[in-house]
């Protein structure tokens, strides 16, 4: 019985961190959509860097939980590397989970990501109540560098703002 008590406690205490999967998909339409994606401590919710290719790229960042976070007005989330100093920023709150698509805090995101070992990731439901998750950094940089890439991004680096053309005079 002891034994059987040892053995069982020794899987648990080896039972391997949660891994980064890389998901690479072209819908019907043809639109691609790359992401490198880890599921939380709590073997629930997700922490996801996306990269979406339709009549532009656009880079997000998302935390998605299984119960609804609530749909609603954009607030406040925090992402803690390594248990330091929060990076509050504003995201999107869809539904079930929350994103943010600033080009700014994705390169300051995702440049500490890959440097860390842990994320924390903190926010409030649709009634206000805190929700927070726990998930392990990738151990190598090279998915989330080629999630960024595919929509022109390069790790560390903000991308510059598109220029958009000059509308012409009108006659």
């Amino acid at each position: 019985m002891m034994l059987g008590l040892l053995l069982l406690q020794a899987a648990l205490a080896a039972a391997p961190a949660p891994a980064w999967k890389l998901a690479d998909r072209t819908n019907p339409a043809g639109v691609r959509s790359i992401s490198a994606s880890v599921v939380g401590n709590d073997g629930l919710s997700r922490f996801v860097v996306k990269c979406d290719v339709a009549s532009e790229p656009i880079v997000s960042i998302q935390f998605i939980q299984p119960q609804p976070l609530g749909s609603g007005a954009d607030k406040p989330v925090a992402v803690r590397f390594d248990g330091g100093p929060a990076f509050t920023y504003t995201w999107q709150f869809p539904g079930t989970g929350t994103y943010i698509t600033d080009p700014e805090a994705i390169t300051r995101l995702t440049s500490f990501l890959v440097k860390s070992k842990t994320v924390r990731v903190e926010t409030t439901n649709g009634a206000n109540f805190a929700v927070q998750a726990n998930f392990v950094a990738p151990t190598s940089d090279a998915m989330v560098r080629q999630v960024l890439g595919v929509c022109g991004y390069t790790l560390g680096v903000v991308p510059p703002v598109p220029v958009k053309p000059a509308a012409e005079p009108a006659e």
